[in-house]
C-alpha cells in the first residue's frame, strides 16, 4: 500500500518539481554522466537535501563548493574514496553553523593527515577566529600504536598513511595560499598542544583513528570546550579503527553523557557540552 502512496505522490505535479529541484541540486555538484552521480543516484531523490540549503542560496554555495572539493579528492591521494562520503560534509556543516552561534572561540582538528577535512572546516567556520590543525604528518607514532596493541589484534604500523607536509597541507586549505586563519602544528600529541591550554574551543574534531591519542585528546580538550561546544570523533564505527568507539565509549562513560553516532561512511561520533550543569529534580 505505501508502495502505491509513494508512486502516486511521485506523478503528482507538486512531486515532481520537487523531484527536478533536487536533480539539479545533485547535478551541480556531480555531473549526470560521471561515476560520482551514478554512485549516488541509488535512491537518492528519496531523501531532499536539507531545506537549509534550497532556502539560502548563499549557504548552499557554501556547502557546494566545499563538497565538490572534497569529493574530487583522487583515490590515489585518499584510498577509501572520499566521493563516497557526502553526508560527512554535511554534517560539518550543520555542526559547524551551530558551532559559530557560540561566544567567541576558537576551531581545531586533531589529525589532519592532507586536510582534506581541514579545508571543509575552514569553509564553513568562522572566519574571524583560528582554526587549529595538530598532526605528526608523518603517520602514525610508534608509541600509539604499541598501545593500540595491547586493546586488539590490529595491522596498522608506525608510519602508516603517506607522509605530508605543513606547507603542502596549509596550501591546499587555502586553495593556493596559507589562509591567515590558519595554524598548524607539526608533533606527537599531547606534547604538541603545549601552549594552547588556554584557548577556548567552539569546534573540536578529533580524527586520531587510534585508541590512546583519541582518549587523550577528548580528557583534554573537553574543559577548555565553550558550553554548548562541539565535540566530532571520526571512525567511531569504523571496525578497522575499533579502538576509536571505545576510548569514546570510555570517555562518555566518565563525563555522563552519551555520545551521538552520526550517518557518514565510518560513523562520526557528536557530543555537545551541555550549557550549564544541572539534575533534575522530581
Amino acid at each position: 500500500m505505501l508502495s502505491i502512496i509513494r508512486k502516486l505522490l511521485k506523478r503528482s505535479s507538486f512531486a515532481s518539481k520537487i523531484n527536478i529541484s533536487c536533480k539539479k541540486i545533485v547535478h551541480t555538484v556531480f555531473p549526470p554522466d560521471s561515476l560520482e552521480y551514478a554512485r549516488l543516484c541509488f535512491d537518492i531523490y528519496e531523501q531532499y537535501p536539507p531545506h537549509v540549503l534550497y532556502t539560502f542560496p548563499e549557504k548552499h554555495k557554501i556547502f557546494k563548493d566545499a563538497l565538490k572539493a572534497y569529493s574530487a579528492v583522487s583515490v590515489e591521494d585518499e584510498a577509501s574514496g572520499l566521493h563516497t562520503d557526502p553526508n560527512r560534509v554535511l554534517n560539518f556543516f550543520q555542526l559547524i553553523m551551530a558551532a559559530n552561534k557560540l561566544p567567541e572561540g576558537d576551531y581545531i582538528e586533531l589529525g589532519s593527515h592532507r586536510g582534506f577535512s581541514s579545508r571543509v572546516i575552514n569553509r564553513f567556520m568562522d572566519s574571524s577566529q583560528t582554526l587549529y590543525l595538530l598532526d605528526t604528518f608523518e603517520g602514525f607514532d610508534e608509541r600509539d600504536i604499541n598501545i593500540e596493541k595491547t586493546k586488539h589484534d590490529t595491522q596498522w604500523t608506525a608510519g602508516s598513511f603517506a607522509p605530508t607536509t605543513v606547507d603542502r597541507v596549509g596550501l591546499y586549505v587555502g586553495d593556493g595560499s596559507f589562509p591567515n586563519n590558519l595554524k598548524i602544528i607539526k608533533g606527537w600529541f599531547p606534547e604538541s598542544f603545549k601552549g594552547l591550554e588556554n584557548i577556548s574551543w567552539r569546534f573540536v574534531h578529533i580524527d586520531f583513528d587510534l585508541y590512546d591519542p583519541i582518549k587523550s585528546a577528548l580528557r583534554t580538550l573537553w574543559g577548555p570546550l565553550l558550553p554548548g561546544g562541539v565535540m566530532l570523533i571520526h571512525d567511531y564505527g569504523s571496525y578497522g579503527f575499533p579502538g576509536a568507539r571505545k576510548a569514546v565509549d570510555e570517555f562518555c562513560e566518565e563525563i555522563g553523557l552519551l555520545p551521538i553516532e552520526l550517518s557518514d561512511r565510518w560513523s562520526s561520533a557528536v557530543i555537545r557540552k551541555p550549557l550549564r550543569d544541572f539534575s533534575l529534580k522530581m
